[in-house]
């Protein structure tokens, strides 16, 4: 049985992540913003548009579960590598501040999204996600998504500065 979650508990949680996560970009310059190889080739800028892609899929999930309707796979059969290959082909060449500034906009409809729900919204079984609710949907797709991606970004501004340390040092 999955545990049930409390609204306000999980809009603080999605707050301070996404808090912090964004301390982490405004530590950043807008050439590290768009530098490739943060994981693989994604950027940091390719990491935002990432999560904005999941949480437009998360706002159609919520829309969803307050109308009480099904929300069908919007992409039946594809891995979930798949589908972020997908969101990376379709978002890769958009600009940097195109992209943050949809991050941004994306958090508050989602917060309001879950404002709008009852506790008992978003712990009720649905059908369309066999049996589950929607809640653990919305933690992974924003403050355990805020967090994965910061850690990733933090992973990878260590290893640049070891590098350029050792560049220094050679």
């Amino acid at each position: 049985m999955e545990e049930q979650m409390d609204k306000s508990r999980l809009l603080e949680e999605i707050r301070t992540s996404y808090n912090a996560f964004e301390a982490v970009l405004a530590s950043l310059s807008a050439e590290q913003m768009t530098t490739p190889g943060v994981n693989d080739k994604w950027s940091v800028k390719d990491n935002i548009a990432h999560i904005n892609a999941w949480q437009r899929r998360l706002l159609d999930m919520l829309q969803a579960t307050k109308e009480g309707v099904d929300l069908p796979d919007p992409t039946p059969g594809l891995s979930m590598d798949e589908e972020n290959e997908t969101f990376y082909q379709r978002d890769k060449d958009r600009p940097s501040a195109e992209v943050q500034a949809e991050f941004h906009s994306l958090y508050h409809l989602v917060v309001q999204s879950i404002q709008d729900l009852s506790n008992e919204e978003l712990n009720k079984p649905l059908s369309w996600l066999e049996g589950r609710s929607v809640g653990p949907f919305v933690a992974g797709n924003t403050y355990e998504h805020y967090q994965e991606h910061a850690q990733i970004i933090q992973d990878w501004l260590a290893r640049s500065d070891s590098a350029a340390d050792k560049e220094r040092n050679a």
